[in-house]
This record gives structure tokens, C-alpha cells and sequence, in this order.
């Protein structure tokens, strides 16, 4: 019998214990506990973890690796990425092909030193060549190219043109935007560079482009190239006699 009292007396204490509880917890002064549905289950082995991991960080996930991809194509792509001494402009009103200029880099190359200090000479000859006829509907683009290597290429001081290319600066601009008058390539060039399957347009001249009241002069990087193209140019000349 004082057993059976004993049970009810706790059960009666226990009862006064939980109404104080709720009572505390509906006047704010105690955090109410989680609905069951609401408790999360704590990942325990690695493989729950990684579950858990995986459903609420999928995509930033996926991105951080995306963007982790691209750097190192970038990375790789400019440590493998050949590098020029200068470039040279290639404006003809005649079709060439990449392929043809590569004999035209090494002439240059012939006069040219290594200013990048990279322990040899690599020049880039940029091809701009367009054709002659209104209806090749890459023209535009290639104009729009050229006109880019002006305003923001100073590495590119050199330019190979044909008389119709030089007419398209004379008319472009109000002054000359070459330092003197633009000279003709001589045999030297045409005997390096010869290709009887596909030859290079005859008459080309090589002329230097002025930085002087452009956005390039005091730049000393482009001033350094543009003497560079200055001794190129004067080597050339002496060659041709």
C-alpha cells in the first residue's frame, strides 16, 4: 500500500514539474524544445556526412569547382603561351592565309633581338589581309581589327601593306601614321619568303607606325618596341641598299 502511494506521490510531482515547464515556456522565460519532426538526425559515418554535405551545398559546390577548372585552363594556357618580341601588321588588299606568313615572322626574326630577355627572338605577324572585292563579307571585320591593333595593340609597330592598304590610312586619317614614308621590300624579302604555290602579292612595303601624340607615348613599354621596330626598319633599309 505505501508503495502504491509512493507512485502517485511522483507522478503527482512530475505533473507539477511539467505544468511549471509549459507555464515557463508560454511566459518566455524557457526556449521551447523541437518537435520531434523537427529534431535533425546528426550524421554519424562518413558517408552520411558526405550525404548531408552534398544536399545542402550541392550547387556552390558544383560552382567552386567550375570556376576551380577555368583557372586552370587559364593558368596553363599563359604559361604555355608562346611570347613575342613585338608583332608586325600584315594589311594587304590581297587574301593570305596564316600559314604563308610564317616565312615572313622569320625574316623579321632575322633582324630582330630578343628585348623580353626570354633568351630568343619571336616575332607575331598579325594577319589583316582582306579582299578586294565589297561583296567578301569579312571585310568589315577586318577593317574592325586593324583599327584595333591601332588604338590598343603597342606592340604592334610594324606594318606590312600594300599600295591599297596605305591609301586606306591616307584616307582614315588627316596625317600620316607613319614616322617616314613607308619603304619597299626588297629581293632579300621576296627570296625568303618565296612560295610558288602561294606567293606573296608583289610591291609590299614595311612601314612604322608613330606613337608620338598618341595613347601609347610614354609608355615605356611601347617606347622600348617602337625603337625596336626603328632598328628593324633601318637594318631592312641598309639590306635593300
Amino acid at each position: 500500500m505505501g508503495e502504491k502511494r509512493n507512485e502517485i506521490i511522483e507522478e503527482q510531482r512530475k505533473a507539477r514539474e511539467e505544468f511549471l515547464r509549459l507555464k515557463k515556456m508560454q511566459q518566455g522565460e524557457i526556449e521551447p524544445e523541437a518537435k520531434p519532426s523537427e529534431v535533425a538526425i546528426k550524421p554519424r559515418t562518413f558517408s552520411e556526412k558526405f550525404s548531408n554535405f552534398w544536399y545542402h551545398f550541392k550547387f556552390q559546390t558544383i560552382l567552386v569547382l567550375i570556376i576551380c577548372v577555368l583557372l586552370s585552363i587559364v593558368t596553363v594556357q599563359c604559361a604555355t603561351r608562346e611570347k613575342f618580341d613585338f608583332s608586325v601588321l600584315y594589311f594587304t588588299y590581297t587574301p593570305t592565309i596564316d600559314t604563308q606568313l610564317d616565312s615572313v615572322e622569320e625574316y623579321f626574326e632575322k633582324y630582330a633581338t630578343d628585348i623580353d630577355g626570354n633568351g630568343e627572338v619571336n616575332i607575331q605577324v598579325v594577319n589583316c589581309s582582306v579582299s578586294d572585292s565589297n561583296r567578301d563579307a569579312g571585310r568589315n571585320t577586318m577593317f574592325a581589327k586593324v583599327q584595333s591593333v591601332l588604338v590598343a595593340e603597342h606592340s604592334t609597330v610594324l606594318f606590312v601593306i600594300d599600295d591599297k592598304a596605305k591609301q586606306y590610312f591616307d584616307d582614315a586619317f588627316d596625317y600620316s601614321i607613319f614616322v617616314e614614308e613607308p619603304i619597299k621590300l626588297g629581293d632579300e624579302f621576296y627570296e625568303q619568303v618565296a612560295d610558288e604555290k602561294l606567293p606573296l602579292p608583289k610591291d609590299l612595303m614595311l612601314g612604322l607606325r608613330i606613337i608620338k601624340n598618341t595613347g601609347f607615348e610614354g609608355d615605356k613599354e611601347a617606347e622600348k618596341i617602337f625603337l625596336e621596330g626603328q632598328k628593324v626598319l633601318e637594318k631592312i633599309k641598309k639590306q635593300n641598299g
